[in-house]
């Protein structure tokens, strides 16, 4: 499995968006050899990719060899679990999104020779309109998938890249997927719009071209890091406060939970009496905001069906969406659609607010009942 690494990849694309001048930075900074963690990673990537692309299962690469940096890593039994918990994973998801045409390690690039990467799993659904970007993780620590800058790059760069650009003529859905079959539930989706992906495109290239260096989270793993004077200087800064001056943050941070046990306290004290007739200044019980909810949601999703509305497009991932991610949807589509026979608005009780608040004061007879439902 060749990896080739462009200036500005996918795996680094969230530091270039947040300090655009680490790579000028980390330019004569050799690059620090993979360690045993990351070889078992990509280890497990070689069994997925040879898994998706000759149609076999885990089992079947046993006695595979993995080598970078010097290092040989050997596919055994003890990592079959790993590698058939992330198969049968992106599997179900190939299912539940109907996906069609499937690529493995797919290498698109957004600038020729200077930006793009490789995507572990890209597919298209039957009807065209869904495109999903699933990546593995093989680590213990979670990694988030929304709004993820990985995916990001690496559809921006798909949907400019010649052998890929077609996937996206007829697509309305985008699906980031992290498959992490150490991480409890092992498979994490966030969606998007292809509206999304061309704004981070804008994004990305404006940030090529800029040289600003920030310090922050995105540090780690920066091979500039332990050279960069920013960074030094956001270290010295954390310093300077002396030893006094800290151990009163400290002592500050250790009263945060108290006092906001305490605000916490006054509100349901403050609502209590309230609720008993007790007039308190500048304060009011009113209705908490309407929610909208299904009364019949099958019996929307059947409506709906006869309107020709897709069911993927309104459900996420099985169960039908909240009437308002419904309305939205129709709305964008430029579909009236009434709702409201297999729907209800109603508050889910009453709380505390300023005497400034538009909505109404209301009175409460059962003083227990609402308290609950106000620390709910």
């Amino acid at each position: 499995m060749p990896t080739i690494h462009l200036p500005y990849g996918t795996s680094t694309a969230a530091r270039t968006l947040a300090c655009p001048g680490w790579l000028e930075k980390s330019q004569d900074i050799p690059p620090r050899p993979a360690g045993e963690a990351a070889i078992t990673g990509s280890m497990h990537h070689m069994v997925m990719e040879v898994c998706g692309k000759e149609n076999k299962v885990p089992e079947q690469c046993l006695g595979m060899m993995y080598s970078e940096s010097g290092m040989t890593r050997t596919f055994t039994e003890d990592d079959l679990d790993l590698s058939e918990i992330g198969h049968r994973a992106i599997n179900q998801l190939l299912d539940d999104l109907d996906i069609d045409e499937v690529m493995h390690e797919v290498f698109v690039e957004l600038v020729p020779g200077v930006a793009g990467g490789t995507i572990d799993v890209l597919g298209l659904s039957e009807d065209r309109k869904t495109l999903l970007n699933a990546d593995y993780k093989f680590g213990s620590v979670k990694v988030p998938v929304e709004g993820s800058s990985q995916h990001f790059l690496g559809l921006a760069a798909a949907k400019h890249d010649a052998r890929t650009k077609d996937l996206f003529d007829e697509v309305e859905r985008v699906v980031f997927a992290i498959i992490q079959p150490r991480a409890k539930g092992t498979v994490f989706l966030w969606e998007t719009t292809p509206d999304q992906i061309d704004e981070f495109d804008t994004n990305f290239r404006a940030a090529m071209k800029k040289r600003d260096i920030n310090s922050g989270s995105h540090c780690k793993y920066c091979p500039a890091e332990p050279y960069c004077e920013v960074k030094r200087a956001a270290v010295r800064g954390a310093n300077l406060l002396g030893a006094r001056a800290l151990d009163e943050l400290q002592a500050g941070a250790d009263l945060m939970t108290e006092v906001e046990n305490w605000v916490k306290s006054m509100h349901e004290e403050m609502y209590l009496q309230m609720c008993r007739g007790v007039p308190l200044k500048g304060w009011k019980i009113v209705d908490k905001r309407a929610v909208t909810k299904w009364t019949d949601a099958e019996g929307a999703e059947v409506m709906l069906k006869d309107k020709r509305i897709a069911r993927r497009d309104i459900t996420n991932p099985a169960k039908i969406r909240t009437p308002k991610q419904v309305a939205d949807f129709l709305k964008k589509k430029g579909k009236s659609i009434d709702l409201s026979e297999f729907t209800v608005s109603e508050s889910s009780g009453t709380t505390l607010a300023p005497e400034d608040d538009d909505r109404d004061a209301v009175l409460v007879s059962d003083v227990q009942g609402a308290l609950v439902e106000m620390m709910e």
